[in-house]
């Protein structure tokens, strides 16, 4: 089967059941407190609103990404750009309507066109991969999903993301870690969380309540700085270093490292 070598990344899928939740966010600055373990990482755009590249201080006129590369048999590795030190990532990048039909529903078919194009990518020099997920259902997320030792879902502390728990766990786990000897399981994770609003407190008791040890320890706390590092294109991290959601940001990360142990 396709990515069960040990010597590879481990993979980390980050996917959301709608948009709007920070799911990008997640997904950039997840890779860059691991890389402040010391840890050698590339993050994976999936997402064709390219919106990866925006918190990581990437050129954002530049349309070379996975999508073009693909299309034209070229090598990933050609359309990878450096953040930090230690931190590469991979943008989807920018195609014309016509391509992109193209592209996701000619070259895109199970996980085998994801795991050819990341053995250019992170088969030397890379502890971990992280995929940035289109939001809901797609053929990308099942592939990067079907390729993950570990998935996080990223949800809110609302009652929307709350109904939609049993579908993501249904559509999710029929194939989670199918192409992946080491799976380590399918967590949630509270983002935006406000600890001041009873109805996030509430929403947050529910979810542990309905989900168990599957609810990430670690919820990441609602901070303006978030939305002010995107507008700097930075990640949270590299904006406001001690600030709440940075510092939730690194403990997440440990919690990652310690359940891929």
């Amino acid at each position: 089967m396709l990515g069960k070598s040990s010597k590879r990344p481990k993979r980390i899928a980050i996917v959301s059941p709608k948009g709007g939740v920070g799911k990008t966010t997640v997904t950039a600055n997840l890779a860059e407190a691991l890389v402040a373990l010391g840890r050698r990482v590339c993050a994976v755009d999936l997402d064709a609103q390219n919106a990866l590249q925006f918190h990581l201080s990437a050129d954002p006129v530049n349309p070379e990404g996975l999508a073009s590369a693909t299309l034209r048999g070229d090598p990933w590795k050609n359309g990878t750009r450096d953040g930090i030190e230690n931190l590469s990532f991979l943008p989807y990048g920018f195609l014309s309507e016509t391509h992109r039909d193209r592209f996701e529903h000619a070259v895109v078919d199970g996980q085998a066109w994801l795991a050819e194009g990341l053995s250019t990518v992170d088969a030397k020099g890379v502890d971990y991969t992280v995929f940035d997920t289109p939001p809901g259902p797609s053929e990308f997320q099942r592939a990067a999903v079907e390729l993950a030792d570990l998935v996080l879902v990223v949800v809110l502390p609302d009652a929307a993301s709350f109904i939609t728990v049993p579908t993501v766990e249904r559509t999710i786990e029929t194939y989670a870690g199918k192409a992946c000897d080491q799976f380590r399981g399918l967590f949630f994770l509270v983002n935006r969380m406000n600890e001041g609003r009873v109805l996030c407190r509430d929403v947050q008791a529910m979810l542990s309540q309905r989900l168990g040890n599957r609810l990430v320890p670690v919820a990441v706390r609602f901070d303006a700085a978030a939305e002010e590092a995107l507008a700097a294109q930075q990640t949270v991290l590299a904006y406001e270093p001690n600030g709440r959601a940075a510092t939730d940001f690194d403990e997440l990360a440990a919690w990652v490292e310690k359940t891929l142990r």
